[in-house]
């Protein structure tokens, strides 16, 4: 009884179930249009463009600093005194007009090198970042592929049991099978209905993981309607890993961020050298405001010349700035020890996911094919009387777990390929 109440109450969730899922807006996604729905509206998408900005403007403020620096000023001042008996007062106007050009200078130097460094830094960690985005969008985008057709599986399933159920019924009626039989087939029915909740609990969390890598934030239904043909990569581990590590974005970042630490190590040695700079002025002097630039002609000053800065008085700061920049070093040489063996673990992973995730395949492909053709002469003999219902049903059993597999190995597939493009830096929209 029940057994009974239990399977009528689920009947009753799936019913009401279905229509509800069903009124919301529903985008019809192909890979292509699930990659260009990302790149316009994740973060993700938005923090790479900061990143390339940050790089571009790390590039301009280094050349800026090499550039000729203007300069111009104005002054008015009145002054009175006190000379007995008499009460003075005088008024000056004054102006200058400058240009400095450095001629040599370790740290401005350095900084117009790291400017270019940190511009390829910032644009690798873009690309990086915009390569992590289009895997997580491949990966959620076969996920809830692959949730949709094991939903599909599991409806099928449910239909199939509720068919044997209604014939083990009319089988009872007849008396052609005990009422154990009967309860038998029942209790298959009741599990395929569990299952049935299962999978649409893992469709709705697949289909809200992938609305949060496109940046959607509204009740659609998403539904995907392009498959990739299974991708056939032949695998030679060693020049794979070779390509990895001499493409991969965040290794590449690593190095580049080494480049600029033994950089400012180098230009604070070396701001222990003197700077030069070449510099001229033209300045006005006069009691009356200047009217024309014919004044400033008549009474200015020309003054130009090097000057040169040494820094013996700041030894203190630049011994320290050198030890601090020494450690930076030394930490940016050990993150990328530590990225080339996170590198090679990953890479070691994925290649090996991928040659076992397309032997499944080939494997679950023909292995479906046979199941196939053995539920449906196991149909027939059932029907026949031929074969038991317990034969019927492992016969069942077998052919949905043949198409989970298949189902499985298909999309770990996909996965695992997506994971070697993004360890490669490919950020192609790419749909076979």
């Amino acid at each position: 009884m029940m057994q009974k109440v239990f399977i009528f109450f689920i009947t009753i969730f799936l019913f009401f179930y279905k229509p509800c899922f069903g009124q919301n807006d529903t985008l019809y996604l192909s890979l292509t249009d699930a990659l260009d729905l990302a790149q316009k509206k994740s973060p993700s998408s938005t923090e790479a463009t900061i990143d390339q900005r940050s790089g571009l403007l790390s590039l301009t403020g280094g050349i800026s600093a090499i550039l000729p620096s203007p300069s111009l000023s104005a002054s008015y001042t009145k002054s009175q005194g006190s000379i007995l008996p008499t009460l003075t007062e005088s008024k000056s106007y004054s102006g200058s007009v400058g240009l400095n050009q450095v001629l040599f200078s370790p740290d401005v130097f350095g900084n117009v090198y790291k400017g270019k460094l940190y511009n390829d830094y910032y644009r690798l960690q873009a690309e990086d970042v915009t390569a992590n985005l289009v895997y997580s969008v491949k990966v959620s985008y076969f996920t809830l592929a692959k949730t949709y057709n094991l939903y599909d599986v599991a409806q099928a399933s449910l239909q199939r049991a509720e068919d044997n159920y209604n014939l083990a019924k009319e089988k009872n009626r007849l008396g052609q099978i005990t009422k154990f039989e009967l309860l038998r087939s029942e209790t298959f029915k009741t599990q395929a209905a569990i299952d049935l909740l299962t999978a649409q609990k893992n469709l709705a969390i697949s289909m809200e993981d992938l609305k949060g890598q496109l940046g959607v934030t509204d009740n659609s239904i998403i539904k995907p309607n392009s498959t990739p043909v299974t991708p056939d990569l032949e695998i030679n581990f060693e020049t794979l890993f070779s390509d990895i590590t001499r493409k991969n974005p965040n290794l590449m970042s690593s190095k580049k961020y080494k480049s600029i630490t033994k950089t400012t190590f180098t230009q604070s040695i070396a701001n222990l050298l003197p700077s030069a700079n070449l510099f001229w002025s033209s300045s006005y002097s006069d009691t009356s405001m200047l009217k024309k630039i014919s004044d400033w002609k008549d009474n200015d000053v020309i003054s130009y010349g090097v000057r040169l800065n040494f820094p013996i008085f700041e030894i203190k700061s630049y011994l320290l700035n050198i030890g601090n920049s020494r450690n930076d070093l030394r930490r940016a040489n050990v993150q990328l020890r530590k990225a080339e063996i996170l590198l090679r673990k990953n890479a070691t992973n994925a290649i090996y996911t991928y040659k076992e995730a397309k032997e499944r395949y080939d494997y679950s492909s023909k292995n479906l094919e046979l199941n196939r053709e053995l539920l449906r002469l196991a149909q027939e003999q059932y029907r026949l009387g031929a074969i038991s219902q317990l034969d019927l049903f492992n016969t069942e059993f077998t052919f949905n777990t043949a198409q989970n597999t298949y189902i499985s190995a298909l999309y770990d597939t996909y996965t695992s390929y997506a994971q070697i493009e993004y360890l490669l830096g490919i950020v192609d929209k790419i749909e076979k």
